[in-house]
């Protein structure tokens, strides 16, 4: 599907022993399943301060994968934190993938999505971390609700053109008030 990046790619994918390999063993369960008539999704990338570098709409239900993927090759070093919706599978899933890579990246679930996450450790809240206090944790699910009202009435090309505006905008709206 169609995808708008502004990060380079800055390494190629590696060969992982666990290529083709899969588990379906989950750390953490969620309450709540998804909504059985919505698409698979829009799997977007936002910095602290906001701004999206990048967005893939989805053809299959996001898996780890995704996010691993996009960490992997668009940094040369791997970030000092991630918070993202499923945070806890996700830092399984780098660490049995490319541990040496994600040994100093701190995992936290987003403000929103903590409380429907079962059995994971208090550790991922990111409401404990004085560091994430000035980060909003919402803005993917912030910038999602505003784009609900659109996907219904659009094929998925004219979605795709409007999401790529609706992006740049958003994003040049940031800019210039920061």
């Amino acid at each position: 599907m169609p995808f708008t990046q502004l990060l380079p790619e800055v390494c190629r994918m590696g060969k992982y022993q666990l290529d083709g390999k899969k588990e379906n063993v989950p750390f953490c369960s969620k309450k709540h399943g998804r909504h059985p008539t919505l698409l698979p999704g829009i799997f977007t990338v936002f910095c602290q301060h906001g701004v999206c570098y990048e967005y893939q709409i989805m053809k299959s239900m996001e898996s780890p994968n995704i996010p691993f993927t996009f960490l992997r090759t668009k940094f040369k070093v791997a970030p000092e934190a991630v918070i993202y919706d499923n945070a806890c599978n996700l830092h399984a899933y780098c660490l049995n993938i490319d541990p040496a890579f994600f040994a100093r990246t701190q995992f936290a679930l987003d403000a929103l999505h903590w409380f429907n996450h079962i059995d994971c450790s208090m550790g991922y809240e990111s409401k404990l971390y004085p560091k994430f206090k000035s980060v909003n944790t919402q803005s993917v699910e912030q910038n999602n609700s505003k784009l609900k009202s659109l996907l219904s009435n659009m094929t998925p090309q004219n979605f795709h053109a409007c999401l790529r505006f609706f992006q740049l905008n958003c994003n040049r709206e940031i800019t210039v008030h920061n």
